[in-house]
């Protein structure tokens, strides 16, 4: 039996047009070389009592033998600031920050670290604050899903560490506030080359990789830096700006601005939301936190193996890139689309990508306790999906919830995507190629164009074909996307509906995070999970999320 997990790749970017190319990352849990073909898949379902699948080799991109090796994940959502604030007072540091945890973890899960100076939240549910070999730790464990405000202070002068922390909101009997204070030893205040880390812990391997561990789930709020006993402060980070940015931007004196790595939650509402706003576009104040999750994943940032480039006669459809070696036959997906405003056939066939990218890599077999009444027949489990449940570090989907049970918003391409490619997992990548295959018995002339393409391009894009088809579950539109198929059909344009349960979710783009989908789940419609109030409008846009149908 041939493993299809023994190599795993993605190209970036997903789609290109003939005459573009594509990095094709390949991460190898074995082969230190593999064999690479190019295929135009005509169909792509393996199941025996289907269509059958077939494939047309392409004369292009093949490679007899690529060099690969194993790529490691980072999973984990954190911000970091490199390079970091300079202190003018070495001598004195404190921070102070708003946070509202969502998870016990079982391990440590760290809220800032920076050079010698760490604040985290033990195992136990404590916070911490490790200046070099000294402890401040707290004695009471914290209240998931509260508003807590904390202080942490070392001074060298007084050779003290003192911690600070308050619970935002009271509960009866309850103490509120705990305030510690411990001997300071051996700490050595930290520089600007040190990077400064919020939601996760800093590493460097000693091949020189940074890799970060120890992620905090939960949001981060407010956070400020004072260097000397007047607390004027060195830096000052406000969520509340840019909030449909990846930046953390600092209104201190030194602008030392920060990035958001794997795409933590923004547009979420913050320690003073008060329920008068749903909105983050009419109070920002009111939203300026940061939500991290530990499984946040949406860019590998995989070293490239090979470039694969598309000739300019290459016809658009839906490719893989198959890599074997050693008993392993693993398949990349990408897509060559048609180019705007050049149709060569009467019809374009609009590859669902948006869909696939929300259903990427879905855990709802393991995870939900409904899946068998939802297939409607015992539940059978691929080795992809095996696969999946044991390496969650590839990555979720919009069906999924995180760690800390809230629901998934953000799903990004720059990663493998088991269930987008040829295989037995019929629902609904492989479903579409059933109307290929179709096409191509039928003689029908076609093109092939992606979401992502009708997004960038509009009605561009669709203006000069007769006929316009969407396939078997095209069920996830941002406003372009809907905009201009609305305007092809009031223009005259045909357009063949192939589909169940489509233009169903509201979506967003953002040119700031490529290759990321943004999806808010409202309060209707049939879903795994129901957002939080007050963070139902998307943050790539301001947009409100949901039900196309409520809109």
């Amino acid at each position: 039996m041939t493993r299809s997990t023994g190599m795993l790749g993605y190209c970036l970017p997903l789609s290109i047009q003939p005459g573009q190319g594509t990095d094709l990352k390949i991460s190898s849990n074995g082969p230190e070389t593999c064999a690479l073909e190019v295929l135009r898949i005509i169909c792509g379902d393996i199941d025996p009592s289907g269509p059958g699948e077939s494939y047309e080799p392409q004369d292009w991109g093949n490679a007899a033998s690529l060099a690969i090796g194993h790529q490691r994940i980072n999973a984990g959502s954190y911000a970091i600031v490199d390079p970091a604030p300079d202190l003018e007072h070495p001598e004195h540091l404190s921070v102070s920050l708003h946070f509202f945890p969502t998870r016990n973890s079982g391990g440590d899960q760290v809220l800032f670290h920076w050079g010698d100076l760490s604040i985290r939240i033990t195992a136990d549910g404590r916070v911490c604050c490790n200046a070099g070999s000294s402890a401040a730790l707290a004695g009471t464990a914290l209240l998931l899903h509260h508003w807590y405000r904390l202080e942490a202070t070392v001074s060298q002068a007084a050779s003290r560490v003192s911690l600070a922390i308050h619970r935002l909101k009271p509960i009866g009997e309850i103490p509120s506030d705990e305030d510690i204070d411990v001997e300071l030893d051996n700490w050595t205040c930290p520089t600007p080359e040190n990077p400064l880390l919020l939601a996760a812990a800093f590493e460097r391997l000693e091949d020189e990789r940074a890799v970060t561990h120890s992620h905090f789930n939960g949001k981060i709020e407010a956070v400020t830096i004072t260097n000397d006993r007047q607390k004027l402060p060195v830096a000052m980070w406000d969520f509340a700006t840019d909030i449909n940015t990846n930046r953390m931007i600092d209104s201190g004196p030194q602008g030392c601005h920060g990035v958001l790595i794997n795409t933590p939650a923004r547009a979420v509402t913050g320690h003073n939301w008060d329920s008068s706003v749903e909105s983050w576009c009419e109070a920002p104040s009111q939203y300026a936190a940061v939500h991290f999750h530990d499984d946040d994943m949406t860019d590998c940032q995989w070293r490239t193996s090979l470039t694969i480039t598309a000739p300019k006669s290459a016809k658009s459809g839906y490719y893989i890139a198959r890599l074997t070696a050693d008993g392993i036959r693993s398949d990349v997906p990408f897509f060559v689309s048609a180019k705007p405003g050049a149709p060569k056939a009467p019809l374009l066939l609009l590859a669902p990508t948006a869909t696939y990218l929300s259903y990427a890599n879905t855990h709802i077999k393991f995870d939900s306790h409904n899946t068998e009444n939802l297939y409607e027949a015992p539940m059978v489990l691929s080795e992809d999906e095996l696969y999946l449940n044991e390496h969650r570090e590839l990555g979720l989907s919009h069906y999924d919830t995180h760690s800390d049970d809230s629901g998934v918003i953000y799903a990004g391409e720059r990663r493998p995507m088991l269930n987008m490619r040829p295989g037995l997992y019929t629902f609904n990548y492989l479903n579409d190629t059933h109307i290929i295959k179709w096409l191509e018995q039928r003689g029908i002339a076609y093109d092939v164009a992606t979401d992502e393409d009708l997004h960038r391009h509009g009605s561009r894009l669709l203006d000069n074909y007769r006929v316009v088809m969407t396939a078997s579950h095209p069920e996830y539109y941002s406003t372009r996307m809907w905009d201009s198929l609305n305007d092809y059909q009031n223009a005259g344009g045909r357009h063949i509906y192939l589909g169940g349960n489509g233009f169903y979710w509201r979506i967003a783009y953002s040119d700031v995070h490529p290759g990321v989908i943004e999806n808010r789940r409202g309060m209707s419609g049939v879903r795994t999970w129901e957002g939080e109030p007050g963070e139902h409008h998307l943050s790539f846009n301001g947009e409100p999320g949901g039900l196309w149908r409520t809109h």
